[in-house]
């Protein structure tokens, strides 16, 4: 009789003694089948295994370095800490994932080569049947092809002061190089943008200063007018009116362009300095690895190949030059040499040099000459003020390029990753094993169980529901 609660509900709510026959049968199962349970068990682990090696895996590798904010660049826009400022993480993103620089990325890596030679052989048969079944493509769309796959795998994080770059990628050590590139080419970029930036700041206040020179010209010719016309009136010998001395002005458009030139000619001497530098720290520290391990160690042809891609041409130095040369191509269209000392410099003027002493002592009288005097002060005085900007500038720039090293620190260098992120060894094969042997236990007694064969002796009684009167065992 099945047993009630106080409500009268079965507590009997499983047959615990069909549950117990079942599992019988099947730890029986096992001693009966042991070759199907060992075949089964060891089939799934070594199925496992050889997936994972013929499926292609994915590798993480990421760097991090702290970045602080351009105090130059701020002080030269007018932007103080209260406001907006140059930020570099925030135009990290921008700065690697661009475009011409994804493309410099694959040249610096040979990645188009390489890409095969580590493939993983399942991608390898799907390649090869890919290209008996499909037109080959041309190099440029190979090439964007790669540009997009790194446009999915490369990432950029960039936090209040921090920039990560990392990819994942089915190549460790492409991987690797793809990381520690990006992360050079990132530095490089902003240091010639740094130097750009204020290189157009300093262009911005040649123009004006040429402008306001243009302006203090215009007042002191119209003060001259006057006290000619007031010599005139009263009889007296008119004075020539005192011409700029020579070279002091130059022609606007003249201006902006050799500084536009300076710029750039100034950001690749940086950049190439700044390369030079990596490089010879690089060597030296490939000597110290050298001391320590044999050439054939990781460490040393991990440093040797990222030595051969420091040695080639920074790209952000061949974009600077293909921005120079139409700049140069004008100048000697301007009757200039590309060689012309392009460091412009103008003298500041004094109140003493423009003559706006007064000859006449009654000239002060004179109220439209008096006026006149008024504004070629605030004339000189602009001027002047335009020049002291120019030179802080400069020296802003001279400063710049020196800090630069200290402003970016590497927290978090890359490195070849130990292994793979996805699949991960350490928990597949644990998880194969175990659902191995399940999937083998499951055999062994479904074996039994398909081969309508009564190998227990409660099967007689569940089957033909007559009850067993004995059993005989064999000897």
């Amino acid at each position: 009789m099945p047993r009630h609660g106080p409500e009268g509900t079965s507590l009997d709510l499983f047959n615990w003694a069909a549950i117990g026959r079942f599992l019988g049968l099947v730890g029986r199962s096992m001693a009966r089948h042991k070759v199907v349970l060992v075949l089964v068990w060891f089939g799934v682990v070594g199925a496992t295994v050889g997936l994972m090696a013929v499926l292609p895996k994915t590798y993480e590798v990421q760097t991090t370095l702290q970045a602080q904010r351009a105090e130059v660049i701020a002080a030269l826009s007018g932007r103080g800490s209260g406001g907006e400022v140059d930020i570099p993480s925030k135009q990290a993103a921008e700065t690697v994932l661009r475009h011409d620089n994804l493309i410099a990325l694959i040249q610096q890596t040979d990645l188009i080569k390489r890409w095969p030679e580590r493939r993983a052989p399942l991608l390898r048969v799907k390649d090869a049947l890919w290209a008996r079944l499909f037109a080959p493509q041309t190099k440029d769309e190979v090439l964007e092809n790669f540009v997009g796959l790194l446009e999915k795998r490369l990432w950029v994080d960039n936090t209040e002061g921090t920039v990560s770059i990392g990819i994942h990628f089915p190549d460790g050590e492409l991987a690797y190089r793809l990381v520690d590139a990006a992360l050079e080419n990132f530095l490089e970029a902003r240091h010639a943008a740094e130097i750009s930036s204020i290189g157009d700041a300093i262009v911005v206040l040649e123009n004006r200063a040429a402008k306001s020179r243009e302006a203090l010209d215009e007042t002191r010719a119209q003060l001259e007018n006057l006290r000619a016309a007031r010599a005139s009136k009263l009889g007296k010998v008119v004075r020539r009116p005192v011409a700029p001395a020579p070279g002091t002005t130059l022609d606007p458009q003249i201006s902006q362009l050799l500084v536009q030139v300076q710029s750039r000619r100034r950001a690749i001497a940086d950049l190439q300095e700044f390369r030079r530098r990596r490089v010879t720290e690089l060597e030296a520290k490939l000597e110290e690895l050298r001391a320590l391990y044999s050439p054939s160690h990781p460490a040393v042809l991990d440093l040797e190949q990222s030595l051969e891609a420091m040695r080639k041409e920074s790209p952000q130095v061949v974009t600077l030059q293909r921005e120079l040369a139409p700049l140069e191509a004008e100048l000697n269209t301007r009757g200039l040499m590309s060689d012309v000392p392009l460091r412009t410099s103008r003298a500041r003027e004094g109140l003493g040099a423009l003559g706006l002493e007064a000859e006449d002592p009654r000239e002060a009288e004179d109220p439209d000459i008096e006026y006149a005097k008024s504004q070629v002060r605030h004339a000189i005085t602009r001027y002047n003020a335009l020049l002291d900007r120019v030179e802080a500038a400069r020296l802003e720039q001279d400063s710049a390029q020196a800090a630069f090293k200290y402003r970016y620190t590497i927290i978090r260098p890359a490195q070849k990753p130990r292994g793979p992120i996805k699949p991960k060894p350490a928990l597949i094969i644990p998880a194969s094993i175990v659902a191995g042997l399940f999937l083998a236990v499951f055999s062994t007694a479904l074996i039994d169980l398909w081969s309508r064969k009564l190998v227990e002796p409660w099967q007689v009684e569940h089957t033909l529901g007559i009850p067993l009167l004995g059993e005989i065992r064999g000897l």
